[in-house]
């Protein structure tokens, strides 16, 4: 597809709006056509937001991220485009090595009107503690406002990248890769860290999806950090992967809500 077709393919998405909430898109992510590129190759990369490692792509709207980076061994610069833009990521390499991209979203705003799809959503990612401190704040049940931030990565090997590693790039949340996806095969262990606030956060849910083969469902695991931050998964096969967690805390007096969420991404290829 031609970028002036592409472009206009993006301006008819506007409509649909981009503040999937946690309800109705449980992740995030980047998504390359590919994760690994030749050097001087272009890198091209949806932004996607569904459930199950499946999703719909949303074109490059500068309205709604308050960054859009790739950092790479010469450095951190911000992505460009045109509003409309389909795929919404789309830059040439500054050479070899490890591309990371990063997306930080504008907060978005959400209102649950009764407990259970609350509880539901928290259940499904790991936060056990916020029905009890909700009760305790003294909160209802119902009518309850939450502020949410997406903290997307992407890792993509341009040419020889083994010798590079991912590291923390600033988001308020962030996984970091513990190894370097191209150094990997099927059947190795991956670690990730989650970080807050650049610290490491203990005792939080960490879910890696796989993505099916030909279009099939995908695979979805989870653990929890330990005291270092540190959450492990085997690699059961080649393909696209996508890790997530999610943070919540007590929104700030003046945020007029609730609660506040932080949802990181990492996503990846194994080859």
């Amino acid at each position: 597809m031609s970028r002036p077709a592409s472009r206009m393919m993006g301006f008819a998405i506007l409509g649909l709006g981009m503040a999937a909430s946690p309800v109705t898109g449980h992740e995030f992510w980047i998504a390359p056509q590919d994760y690994t590129v030749a050097a001087g190759d272009e890198i091209r990369a949806d932004i996607r937001i569904g459930q199950d490692f499946k999703g719909d792509a949303f074109p490059y709207i500068p309205s709604r991220f308050t960054a859009f980076q790739r950092h790479d061994r010469e450095g951190e610069g911000d992505v460009d485009g045109t509003t409309g833009d389909l795929p919404a990521l789309s830059l040439v390499p500054r050479g070899e090595g490890l591309t990371i991209v990063t997306y930080v979203s504008v907060a978005e705003r959400i209102r649950f009107q009764g407990w259970e799809k609350f509880a539901e959503y928290l259940h499904y990612e790991g936060l056990a503690t916020i029905p009890a401190r909700h009760d305790a704040r003294g909160l209802p049940r119902d009518e309850i406002r939450e502020l949410y931030t997406r903290c997307a990565k992407t890792l993509v090997a341009v040419g020889d990248a083994s010798a590079d590693e991912d590291r923390p790039t600033g988001m308020r949340l962030e996984l970091v890769a513990g190894e370097n996806p191209q150094a990997l095969s099927p059947g190795a262990e991956m670690s990730f860290t989650l970080l807050w606030e650049g610290e490491p956060l203990r005792d939080t849910q960490v879910a890696l999806f796989r993505r099916g083969a030909d279009g099939g469902d995908a695979t979805r695991s989870v653990t929890r950090t330990d005291d270092e931050g540190k959450a492990s998964f085997s690699l059961p096969g080649n393909g696209a992967y996508l890790a997530s967690a999610v943070h919540m805390i007590e929104a700030p007096a003046d945020r007029n809500a609730d609660w506040e969420s932080y949802w990181a991404s990492l996503t990846f290829g194994v080859e």
